[in-house]
């Protein structure tokens, strides 16, 4: 029996029978998107990553871990092992407790009033303008010194004797104001602070501006037409809606307070009497002394205080963001 396709083939005029769709062609070749359903290709892209995250992260915390449960003394100055003898120090130690006091105290000063004076100098500022322009570039350029060069410059400027700050205040009748602003324990920190929010103002600025630039304008326009004034579309709409940016420059800010140390050793090297010491600074000068066990956990308690504020601050971002 002659089948349908036979025939068709058979007849005269008829065009010839297509072959199958498989006949003639080459084998595949295996491709990217193979190699991600069989499973290798995502962990060979991810290998690169992992041996620089294992050489140049988690092998020197490791490291550091294990070094700061050894210790040594002035008698005998080999290392040798002496469990959580280091952290004892640190948990009852006049030094390390005015330092990590002086550091609490040092965040509450700086990042808090950088992120508001940010903030406002954001929305000033906001919109295109000659004027407005320079004002920015004045308020950021503090960002792009280092450290160093700014710990150096106010040191000239706040020098007890000679500085242009004191003969400022002299020479208009107030010399009673005239302060040892770097030498005065009660002044010490305070005024690092101060030097600190001089200098980075204007990240926290740039950072609110680039969240800003996001906002549509309509949003503040519907709030003008409800009858709200420029502090209420600032309270009750801008803030809100600018939580990422908030949680962003507070994340970088604790961290960075952590961390400081640059500006603290060229103002006050951690002085005067501890006054302005923080864990950096007690850090490298523990460190200078021989106490490598010691400085070690020293470095070790800053790493988990900064995990830990990070953890709880993200927590608290994703919580809100869930609600």
């Amino acid at each position: 029996m002659t089948s349908p396709s036979t025939i068709e083939a058979e007849r005269p005029g008829a065009a010839p029978a297509r072959p199958p769709a498989s006949a003639g062609r080459r084998p595949r070749r295996p491709t990217a998107d193979a190699g991600w359903r069989k499973g290798w290709l995502g962990p060979a892209l991810i290998v690169p990553a992992m041996l620089i995250f294992l050489v140049y992260i988690a092998y020197p915390v490791v490291a550091n871990l294990v070094l700061s449960l050894f210790g040594n003394s002035d008698l005998d100055p080999g290392l040798s092992f002496v469990g959580l003898k280091n952290y004892e120090w640190i948990a009852t130690a006049r030094p390390s407790l005015l330092a990590f006091r002086n550091v609490l105290v040092f965040a509450v000063l700086t990042v808090p009033v950088q992120m508001v004076l940010g903030l406002l100098f954001a929305v000033a500022l906001q919109g295109k303008g000659i004027v407005r322009g320079i004002l920015r570039t004045l308020l950021f350029l503090p960002v792009v010194l280092t450290p160093v060069v700014v710990g150096y410059l106010y040191a000239d400027l706040l020098e007890a004797s000679n500085g242009p700050v004191n003969t400022a205040l002299r020479s208009l009748g107030l010399g009673v104001a005239a302060q040892q602003w770097l030498s005065d324990p009660a002044l010490a920190l305070p005024v690092v602070a101060f030097v600190n929010v001089w200098m980075w103002t204007g990240f926290s600025m740039a950072i609110y501006q680039a969240a800003l630039s996001a906002i549509d304008d309509e949003v503040l326009e519907a709030a003008s037409l409800d009858g709200a004034n420029r502090f209420q579309s600032l309270w009750h709409v801008l803030v809100p809606m600018l939580r990422p940016a908030h949680f962003s420059l507070l994340i970088l800010g604790v961290i960075g307070t952590l961390k400081t140390f640059d500006l603290v050793y060229v103002l006050t090297r951690g002085g005067p009497d501890n006054a302005s010491q923080v864990p950096t600074t007690l850090l490298f000068q523990t460190l200078l002394d021989g106490r490598d066990g010691r400085a070690a956990a020293i470095g070790t308690v800053v790493f988990l205080l900064a995990m830990i504020c990070t953890a709880f601050q993200l927590r608290q971002y994703l919580k809100g963001d869930r609600s």
